[in-house]
């Protein structure tokens, strides 16, 4: 079952209700596709039976990074500095058959935020739900629980355990960063011929410059290194007293045989509301790139800092990034708030925040419409895939700052509750999606570790060549209909210690498993369901686990009143995890082969690599450290890197 390419069926559908399309004053699809017709795609949903697992000895092959290459700090202008080498050409020839792939990623939107699944804000993303109808929804599609695991999933190829993210959130003073011999995904698109360009989040390293977004396989990179920000003021969300955004280039030397990578401050850029930001920035770099008729094709990554809230200030969008309708809608929003009245003194609180919640999604809908049309007029769009995800599951907490929501889901971001790990995806591509599969839906498993791999297959690399611990599989034939979903298992959660066993007290950290459709949570808090709506299951944000009892990274909270018990769900036939098996005698067979399987992968010496980083994230945190200090203050007050021991 863990082998590539194997093929299981264990799919059925989950309806979703689509909300009535609440038109803009422009056509909310592009012009090429106005006039096509749209179709009804019907499958055959197998039930999978059975679920066998196979304790397989996991092979460990060494791979080591070598970077001969020259780092500089910019200190100019950073617009002065966009050049033509700042898209540099790679080693590997081009091909303009193959595909420009956009991975458009949202910071904290949840399963009821979107459109297609919204009770509460149907029309806030009304272009989200008008392109998903021209693609295929995904409607498991599996995250890690916050910022930096699911980043570090996304970027490698392999599930956070085996690097020790499992449940670590990077600050702006740690010492920590993905070691260097994971080769992350701009560094294989490139080698596959394609220009590389990232905007927004990084957050999965930047102690040293060789962690950088810029050293690590972008051409060009702009974006904040922090877990939040302010969407304008750009001050780190850590309430650490820096700001934080940075630009960064890899360009060829002129003779070939080097590559230079600089990087400077964002301070060009202050005051501008990041999502306008990086939709400017982007719409530029696309027209630039595809000037050129032998123009290599493209990889970017827009990781939009939308709709992040903890404690991120100036959340609200200028008027700019709003249409007319989408005034006219919060209208309808404002006068639901007034019909509340004042004793739904709870409903009041949440809905007023959760007003702010659809503006910034309004500000992400339209960024998305604005880089489809871009991608449109420079010609690409008929060779262009847009795959469109979240980080993780939403925070509701809206005493924090305006609220996600995941309802029916379970619990929220920071847990491996289905309201933390499923989130809303889809994916677009005419000329790549057939036009029976448009408007589908996709029901197989798939996380983020599967784009690395899916990506790679669509850009003409074989997948297989990849190193042998990277844990994705090629979905694109499962997405389109033509075979079966090839992956059976979710490896979300392990213990560190090497010789865990069940019932052991080693490790204050659980498991997280999937298998089929059956998912294990062992060492796991208690948490309820968030509903905004009045009187059905409303919970104020600091009754949720994630405001006193997440797991404190590496240590589990011993806050009053926080139980951690252990659960097993059918998540196919019971997606919003009421029903605990756990107990069940009925299950005791299936409990004891996933706790085998959880106890095999922890000890396995491939797993090895992921124990290290809690060293480096210990020394990183709590420290009144010069280092760091000293690094900021010299570039601006602007979180750098401050020449930290790499990690290879």
């Amino acid at each position: 079952q863990t082998q590539k390419g194997t093929k299981r069926d264990a799919r059925r559908p989950i309806q979703l209700l689509y909300q009535t399309q609440y038109m803009d004053e422009k056509p909310l699809l592009p012009k090429s596709l106005m006039d096509q017709e749209s179709s009804s795609f019907s499958r055959k949903w197998l039930i999978g039976g059975a679920i066998a697992i196979s304790l397989l000895v996991l092979s460990n092959k060494e791979s080591q990074a070598s970077l001969t290459s020259n780092f500089k700090v910019v200190t100019t202008n950073g617009n002065d500095l966009t050049t033509e080498d700042s898209l540099a050409p790679g080693d590997a020839t081009t091909s303009r058959s193959l595909p420009n792939i956009f991975l458009f990623t949202c910071d904290d939107m949840g399963w009821n935020d979107i459109g297609y699944n919204s009770d509460d804000l149907s029309e806030a993303t009304p272009f989200m739900k008008a392109l998903a109808k021209k693609g295929i929804t995904l409607t498991h599609y599996y995250t890690q629980p916050s910022c930096t695991p699911s980043r570090v999933t996304m970027m490698t190829g392999k599930f956070a355990y085996r690097n020790g993210f499992q449940n670590h959130e990077l600050l702006h003073n740690d010492y920590t960063g993905v070691p260097l011999s994971n080769k992350m995904m701009p560094e294989h698109m490139k080698e596959l011929g394609y220009a590389t360009l990232g905007f927004g989040k990084w957050n999965i390293g930047h102690c040293n410059s060789r962690y950088l977004p810029s050293a690590r396989g972008f051409d060009h990179f702009l974006g904040y290194l922090c877990p939040g920000h302010g969407y304008s003021d750009h001050n780190c969300g850590t309430s650490a007293g820096y700001r934080d955004m940075i630009e960064g280039w890899a360009t060829k030397s002129k003779d070939g045989t080097t590559t230079n990578y600089e990087w400077t401050n964002g301070s060009p850029y202050l005051g501008t509301y990041d999502t306008l930001l990086y939709r400017e920035e982007t719409q530029k770099a696309l027209r630039k790139h595809f000037s050129d008729d032998d123009a290599k094709p493209m990889f970017m990554w827009l990781a939009h800092h939308g709709i992040h809230g903890e404690y991120d200030s100036d959340p609200i969008p200028p008027s700019e990034l709003l249409t007319s309708n989408n005034k006219e809608y919060l209208k309808v929003l404002k006068k639901r708030l007034d019909d509340a009245g004042s004793e739904q003194e709870g409903y009041s609180q949440f809905f007023k925040m959760r007003m702010i919640t659809a503006s910034v999604l309004m500000s992400l809908d339209n960024s998305l419409k604005n880089l489809v049309e871009t991608i449109e007029d420079v010609g690409q769009l008929s060779n262009s895939i847009i795959f469109v995800n979240s980080d993780n599951g939403a925070d509701p907490d809206y005493t924090q700052g305006h609220p996600g929501n995941n309802f029916p889901l379970r619990s929220e971001k920071f847990s491996y509750y289905e309201g933390g790990v499923r989130v809303p995806a889809f994916v677009y591509g005419p000329g790549h999606i057939p036009i029976k599969s448009e408007g589908s839906t996709y029901h197989g498993m798939m996380h983020h570790v599967d784009l690395l791999t899916t990506f790679y297959s669509l850009g003409g690399g074989d997948y297989g060549d990849l190193d042998s611990d990277v844990d994705g599989m090629d979905q694109w034939a499962a997405i389109k209909g033509d075979t079966s979903s090839p992956r059976t298992e979710l490896v979300l959660n392990l213990p560190r210690s090497k010789t865990w066993k069940m019932g052991e007290q080693l490790t204050s950290e659980g498991i997280a498993l999937r298998i089929g459709n059956y998912k294990l949570l062992h060492n796991h808090v208690n948490d309820s369901w968030f509903s905004s709506e009045p009187g059905k299951n409303f919970h104020t944000g600091d009754e949720m686990m994630a405001a006193k009892c997440q797991y404190d990274f590496y240590t589990i909270s011993t806050t009053s009143g926080c139980v951690f018990d252990s659960y097993l769900f059918n998540v196919l036939d019971d997606p919003s995890e009421k029903t605990n098996l756990w107990y069940d005698s009925d299950y005791t067979d299936l409990k004891a082969s996933m706790i085998a399987h959880a106890e095999h992968l922890a000890a396995a010496q491939l797993n090895d690599y992921g124990k290290i980083i809690p060293e480096y994230y210990e020394r990183g945190h709590g420290e009144d450290d010069s280092t760091y200090t000293d690094a900021f203050q010299a570039h601006g007050d602007y979180v750098v890197p401050f020449d930290c021991d790499v990690i290879h």
